[in-house]
């Protein structure tokens, strides 16, 4: 390759590289000055040719560590009835919780309104973030009514909540109230995600309901390219 290589050569040669499995899954990819020196490329060509194949999907990057190889997006369904990680064993993905913080505290006037408290009624907040194939991809921040989850920051957090609401609660009866739209992370979840500011997301919001009531509202922050949300349903005449 010479400088007069474009940056649409510079990514072919990167893509054949991943396809041919030697970049690898999770693999760190050569900084721009290296691919600088390795091709004889200009560094403008370097850096717009990791931006196209970042808009494509196929890298990401860690914000001030460096590019990464990006494992297959995520297949979600935001309607599940079971927990994320048994989404994640059928497809034979590797998942990861990290727990962020748990606490009691007065939030949002929009969350108590959904959980139907007033708004200096202290709820139980849960915040952790997850790993997809050791990419960090999802934010969670989860708030819970206090009266209907006696003890919660006692219990085990690094799990399966799903699992927990249902098998030490009781609550396995549920209805879903969910909406799906863009954002962009701000600086802190950003941070949690080792990602720049502003980057695109998928936001999640699922208000859980038990015979009327709301007693949970989970917030969730997909990094946008690593997530398919698909839903099953049948059509009806």
């Amino acid at each position: 390759m010479t400088q007069r290589a474009t940056y649409q050569s510079v990514a072919a040669h990167i893509q054949d590289r991943i396809e041919a499995g030697e970049l690898t899954i999770g693999r760190r990819l050569p900084s721009e000055r290296q691919l600088c020196e390795q091709l004889q490329v200009s560094r403008a060509n370097a850096r717009d040719a990791l931006h196209h194949l970042e808009n494509r999907g196929l890298i990401y990057r860690l914000n001030r560590i460096g590019w990464y190889v990006s494992p297959p997006v995520f297949i979600y369904d935001p309607t599940r009835t079971h927990s994320i990680l048994h989404e994640a064993r059928q497809h034979q993905r590797s998942l990861e919780t990290e727990l962020i913080s748990a606490t009691r505290e007065t939030v949002s006037v929009a969350i108590t309104r959904t959980l139907g408290l007033s708004s200096q009624t202290p709820v139980y907040k849960v915040i952790r973030r997850r790993s997809i194939d050791g990419r960090w991809a999802l934010l969670e921040s989860c708030y819970y009514r206090e009266d209907a989850f006696e003890g919660l920051l006692e219990q085990e957090l690094g799990g399966s909540l799903t699992d927990l609401v249902s098998r030490h609660y009781g609550y396995r009866q549920r209805s879903l109230n969910i909406g799906i739209s863009s954002t962009c992370l701000n600086d802190q979840q950003a941070l949690c995600l080792q990602i720049r500011e502003g980057s695109p997301a998928l936001r999640l919001e699922r208000a859980v309901s038990v015979d009327g009531q709301c007693l949970i509202v989970e917030m969730e922050h997909w990094l946008h390219d690593a997530v398919e949300m698909r839903v099953k349903g049948e059509s009806q005449e």
